[in-house]
């Protein structure tokens, strides 16, 4: 199994931008994103519907008693792009959403289908989560809610897209996806609380992992 990673950016005044971490080419480590901490205090929260937790107990490729980039927490990243395919018709699509709890930790799993590196366009807390396009509330549970917007995966790259509104759930963590719009998948993770995180990248197949720290 191979795995990438992003060169490092740090913050500059209050923007926490990713300005030259161009995910390069396979190698033995986890390809990463990693940014300056910064404090936001949500209030607002939403209701999500029932649905079964989800607890894999192992994630290929990635050490499950270790986050994926150590001790390298962030609070908010954006600015990472994606590598695209050559291909138009290998482009990545989002196929499945799995999350478990561990020591310190939980881990979120998104798989793609498709070749390349999904990007970061944004992950930052906000106290309200709304969908692309319409704009129209989501239904999530946590008093905050993570906000990602995922890089360089066209509406067009899959006949059948995840399904928008489904939810996962691992410890207090609600995750649902809210589809794809033009040529990002937004997906949003409900906490009790802001957290700082951790966002890597792993190969064969496509994978991005957020880890929330507890």
């Amino acid at each position: 199994m191979s795995h990438r990673r992003a060169l490092a950016a740090s913050a500059a005044a209050s923007l926490l931008l990713l300005g030259s971490c161009t995910p390069g080419a396979p190698t033995n480590a986890p390809q990463s994103a990693e940014a300056s901490s910064s404090a936001s205090s949500p209030t607002a929260s939403a209701t999500a519907s029932a649905a079964p937790e989800t607890t894999p107990t192992s994630e290929p490729g990635v050490d499950e008693a270790r986050p994926i980039n150590a001790d390298n927490w962030m609070s908010s990243v954006e600015g990472l792009p994606p590598v695209r395919p050559d291909d138009p018709a290998k482009a990545l699509a989002l196929t499945g959403i799995r999350a478990a709890t561990h020591e310190g930790f939980t881990r979120v799993v998104l798989e793609f289908s498709g070749e390349g590196t999904p990007g970061v366009w944004r992950a930052a807390w906000t106290d309200q989560a709304v969908e692309q396009g319409r704009g129209l509330p989501i239904q999530v549970e946590g008093e905050a809610v993570l906000d990602l917007v995922i890089d360089g995966t066209p509406m067009t790259a899959t006949e059948t897209p995840y399904p928008g509104g489904t939810h996962t759930r691992a410890g207090d963590l609600d995750v649902v996806s809210d589809g794809t719009f033009e040529d990002n998948t937004h997906v949003v993770i409900g906490s009790p609380a802001t957290r700082q995180f951790q966002i890597g990248f792993l190969s064969d197949p496509v994978r991005m992992v957020i880890d929330i720290r507890d």
